[in-house]
């Protein structure tokens, strides 16, 4: 429960930050986009992360993927 809680919420984090950048670029306001682009990409890579770590446990049934 608490993965699936994490992920839906780094993937609002994701998505928040490439409107953000996109609406800031469009107002043409620096630091908001780099601080909107930074918040998309640590969300991303943990993202990222959280995928390994999911393909790397020993529990998961290889036959159905």
């Amino acid at each position: 429960m608490t993965t699936v809680l994490a992920k839906v919420l780094l993937w609002v984090a994701l998505l928040a930050g490439l409107i953000g950048a996109g609406a800031a670029v469009y107002r043409l306001h620096v630091h908001a986009t780099v601080a909107a682009l930074i918040v998309a990409s640590v969300a991303g890579l943990v993202l990222l992360r959280l995928r390994a770590e999911a393909r790397d446990t020993p529990d998961r049934d290889t036959a159905v993927s």
